[in-house]
C-alpha cells in the first residue's frame, strides 16, 4: 500500500456507536416504513412499564406486528429477545433513546 492510501484510511472520520445505531435504524425505516408504528408502540410499552425491575418486555400483540416480522428487528440489532418460553417470546429495545430520537427526528 502506498503512503497516501494509508493516510486516507487513517484520516477518515470514525462513527461513534450512537451514530452507527442511528444509521442502522434510519436505513431500516427507509426500507421498511411499516416498522415505525411497531417501534413507537414498543417505546410506549417500555416507558409505561409499571415496575422496571421486573419488566420482561413486549410481545408481538403489544406492538401489533406479526411475530415473524419482529425477527428482523432482532437480526438488525434494534431489539433483543429478553425472555423466551413455550408460550411466548418477549422483546426489548437495545437502545430506547436512539429509537425515540430517530422517530422524532425524521418523522417517518
Amino acid at each position: 500500500m502506498d503512503v497516501f492510501v494509508v493516510s486516507q484510511l487513517l484520516s477518515r472520520p470514525v462513527l461513534t456507536p450512537l451514530e452507527l445505531a442511528e444509521n442502522r435504524l434510519r436505513l431500516l425505516l427507509e426500507r421498511f416504513p411499516d416498522y415505525r408504528k411497531t417501534l413507537s408502540l414498543a417505546v410506549a410499552h417500555e416507558e409505561t412499564a409499571p415496575n422496571a425491575m421486573s419488566y420482561q418486555g413486549w410481545q408481538w400483540h403489544d406492538v401489533e406486528t406479526h411475530p415473524t416480522k419482529l425477527i428482523r428487528l432482532v437480526t438488525e440489532g434494534i431489539s433483543r429477545i429478553s425472555l423466551r418460553t413455550r408460550q411466548a417470546t418477549y422483546y426489548v429495545l437495545r437502545d430506547r433513546d436512539v429509537v425515540k430520537l430517530i422517530l422524532n427526528k425524521y418523522r417517518y
